[in-house]
């Protein structure tokens, strides 16, 4: 990637530049566009995505916070009501009414056990009057984005993987990886095209080193792509020997593909529980309300992911 006197080549400015138009072309991605709120009462309005199987974002979402018992609620029947329904959690995990807001962005998860397949619609519900404030359709055929499987690293230097899984835009999972370490300068390799070349970009380990890779023999590991760079702006992912431009492996990463957004992308910071035997769960970054409330998990864990 560096020429002989230290500098970028041209040929690795180009590949930059290029991943860097398609970056900001992708940043206002959040997952499958299922219609705007329609605006019927106190200022709703706002546009309803399906980020995963279980998970919805509102983008610019606004309610006046005036009605007198407004929650937001899912339901299966043929119009909104809260018989039947279910009553989501707000993006902070409360179960109170709703407060105001004003073009705010914010993830609401579906009760346990349920998924964007099981309804019919979201709305912003009056239980005091049984008024709708807004709603959207859910349609049976929506594409709502899930983890997917690609293939299996199989290389030099004993490089091998078991199918790796594209968790999300920034996240892979790659099962079972496997190296010798005896390669001087071995890195996680990403870049467009079919094939790795030297305008690639390294890819940090699980521990978010770039150091040359040690030896693994059939561990599991979490990747997650720098910056804003996402799946949809590369074309393979490997294992590059960067000193002597060597490629020990590497798999292909499907032109089209619907994944979801990554937390990152959807304005969600990851919250590290450092009490023993506790999880890592995502939590929404503060916005609006009062700081400093942990929110519900948005995507859940890796294995709710593949349900």
């Amino acid at each position: 990637m560096l020429s002989r006197r230290g500098g970028f080549s041209v040929g690795a400015v180009l590949a930059i530049c290029s991943i860097v138009s398609h970056v900001e072309a992708l940043q206002g991605y959040y997952g499958t566009k299922i219609a705007d709120l329609t605006q019927l009462h106190h200022g709703v309005s706002g546009s309803v995505y399906a980020v995963d199987a279980r998970t919805l974002f509102l983008k610019n979402f606004n309610y006046d916070g005036e009605g007198p018992a407004a929650y937001f609620y899912v339901g299966n029947t043929r119009a909104p009501g809260n018989k039947g329904a279910h009553r989501l959690r707000d993006e902070r995990g409360r179960s109170g009414v709703l407060r105001k807001y004003r073009n705010e962005d914010i993830t609401l998860s579906l009760p346990e056990g349920k998924t964007l397949r099981d309804v019919r619609w979201f709305s912003v519900w009056c239980d005091d009057f049984s008024v709708n404030f807004g709603d959207v359709v859910i349609p049976n055929s929506l594409d709502f984005p899930r983890p997917t499987k690609i293939g299996q690293l199989a290389g030099i230097h004993d490089v091998g993987s078991d199918q790796i899984v594209i968790v999300d835009a920034q996240t892979l999972l790659i099962p079972n990886f496997n190296y010798d370490g005896e390669a001087p300068d071995a890195k996680f390799w990403v870049g467009r095209g079919a094939k790795p070349s030297p305008q690639g970009i390294r890819i940090p380990d699980e521990n978010g080193k770039e150091t040359p890779l040690r030896r693994y023999d059939k561990k599991t590991i979490v990747l997650t792509l720098p910056g804003d760079l996402t799946v949809f702006d590369i074309g393979h992912f490997g294992v590059w020997c960067e000193a002597f431009t060597v490629d020990f492996g590497h798999v292909r990463i499907p032109d089209q593909i619907n994944v979801p957004p990554s937390l990152k992308m959807l304005g969600i910071s990851p919250q590290v529980n450092t009490s023993k035997n506790k999880r890592r769960t995502p939590t929404r970054a503060p916005q609006g309300g009062d700081k400093g409330e942990e929110g519900e998990g948005l995507l859940g864990y890796f294995g709710q992911l593949f349900n």
